[in-house]
């Protein structure tokens, strides 16, 4: 693994220290929201997702690209024309999302989604700078603005929760919605201090026409696939309580049970996810880069090493969960009675953080159709599966969890196949998928039966998973070595 790994791991660092914030804001939130509030601060957050895909239009990942090509040919000054151009396509399709976001509030009778409009334009503007800054390879200015970001967001947070000075505005979920707009400011602020003090910024960049194609060219399909995924959430959001009554819950029970799944459980499970995100749009502009060098192979090595930086630890995450799941519930969640729900959903970590490189892979070669299609296969998959399976009182929130499975493994297949055939070249799938396998089920094996014998001896719940996991990720690295897995 070279530099670029080296790169990940930074910005993960930062993602994790953040993750780490917002882990323990999300459980405030729970206990003083409730699991009603939950389900409506989660259902706002799948419209927020729509909103600022609309806002932003797939240009951010359009930025990193462009700029990461015209940056390899020493193209400085188009970098900053492109940041440029993309600043005012992004203050253009602000106005959509706007939209969008009161149609929403009008029609579900919830003005809580209009706090959360400021949010989505100071993500709009943010993440066309993290595309520069992605896109140039510096990844310094990016982990700040993700810590100014997740240290202001909770801290005002839990001021105005806690006190209810927003309860009246904002109704059930007390400010904490307000609170997102807070700390999305601050991250914007600290990406424009990096970037006025870049060498290359130049105040004399103006919109440019022939610039503003490209990245148009190149963010249309990605806003589409952008635009599917994030409605696909905001109609899950909808979906799974309507189903969850069908099945025979009463409207409280449904939107709590969601309210648990939505947000608290899958925050859990997407917690780790934080270096598979930066993982994903670090290797982006990577894998762009090289093709456009012409250097295929390197491009391959690229993407094999990601993927396998990826099933180690999704395979390694999914057992971590599924064998500590009742104790992580109590130590976590104490009361909500959340271990089988964990277990359900644990199962789909690797195909779901492995779905989310390889779209990023595609991405990097340039080809955001097949992520496009990618979505209205997902979008049209999950859907029909969950409103079959959740409606049936057997089954119930697990359909939930089949159907997000089931979504991801084909979406994985149809990108493995366009990759091989893209490279010229076979992935190892031993090294990207077998290994990481046995060095899931082995770290698993220590977990379970380790922790029993740590609790016999009296320590403290939280003393016995860290210890359990220090042992098993020990055996974890021992076998994936012995694999030779990192050769």
């Amino acid at each position: 693994m070279n530099h670029w790994a080296i790169d990940t791991v930074y910005l993960a660092t930062a993602h994790f220290a953040a993750g780490i914030v917002g882990f323990f804001y999300r459980i405030f939130l729970s206990r003083n929201l409730g699991p009603e509030g939950m389900g409506i601060y989660q259902q706002v957050l799948s419209f927020y997702g729509t909103a600022i895909t609309l806002m932003t239009a797939g240009i951010p990942t359009a930025v990193s690209k462009l700029v990461a090509e015209a940056y390899a040919k020493n193209f400085k000054n188009k970098c900053t024309e492109i940041v440029s151009s993309a600043f005012f396509l992004t203050s253009a399709f602000s106005s959509l999302g706007a939209v969008f976001l009161c149609i929403l509030a009008v029609y579900l009778q919830r003005r809580v989604l209009l706090f959360i409009l400021p949010a989505a334009v100071f993500v709009g503007f943010s993440s066309v700078l993290r595309g520069y800054f992605l896109g140039i390879q510096k990844t310094f200015p990016l982990g700040w603005a993700i810590l100014a970001e997740s240290f202001v967001r909770p801290f005002f947070g839990v001021i105005v929760v806690k006190s209810r000075v927003l309860a009246r505005l904002e109704g059930i979920t007390r400010g904490a919605v307000t609170a997102l707009a807070v700390g999305e400011m601050a991250s914007l602020t600290a990406l424009s201090l990096f970037f006025k003090k870049s060498t290359e910024f130049s105040a004399n960049s103006f919109l440019n026409i022939k610039n503003a194609a490209a990245l148009l060219s190149t963010a249309i399909p990605v806003s589409l696939s952008q635009l599917i995924g994030s409605l696909s959430g905001s109609l899950e959001a909808v979906l799974v309580p309507k189903c969850l009554e069908i099945s025979g819950l009463s409207p409280a029970s449904s939107m709590a049970l969601f309210g648990k799944t939505a947000g608290m459980v899958l925050p859990l499970l997407y917690f780790p996810a934080l270096f598979i995100m930066s993982l994903s749009s670090n290797i982006i502009p990577r894998v762009s880069a090289a093709l456009s060098s012409n250097n295929t192979y390197y491009a391959f090595r690229l993407s094999q090493q990601a993927l396998t930086l990826t099933s180690l630890f999704s395979f390694a995450a999914a057992g971590f969960f599924i064998s500590m799941a009742k104790p992580l519930s109590d130590l976590l969640f104490k009361g909500f009675h959340l271990e089988n729900l964990i277990k359900g959903f644990a199962a789909g970590i690797p195909f779901f953080y492995a779905e989310q490189v390889l779209i990023a892979i595609i991405r990097g070669t340039g080809n955001n159709y097949i992520p496009l299609a990618n979505s209205l296969i997902n979008f049209f998959t999950t859907n029909t599966l969950l409103f079959f399976l959740v409606k049936n009182p057997c089954v119930g929130i697990y359909g939930y969890s089949l159907a997000l499975i089931t979504a991801s493994t084909v979406s994985i297949c149809i990108s493995f196949f366009f990759l091989e055939k893209e490279f010229k070249a076979r992935f190892d799938a031993a090294k990207v998928a077998v290994k990481p396998l046995l060095c899931g089920a082995f770290m698993a094996f220590i977990l379970i039966n380790t922790y029993p014998s740590l609790k016999n001896l009296g320590m403290p719940e939280f003393a016995c998973i860290v210890a359990d996991v220090l042992l098993a990720a020990t055996g974890f690295l021992a076998l994936a070595m012995a694999l030779g897995i990192n050769k």
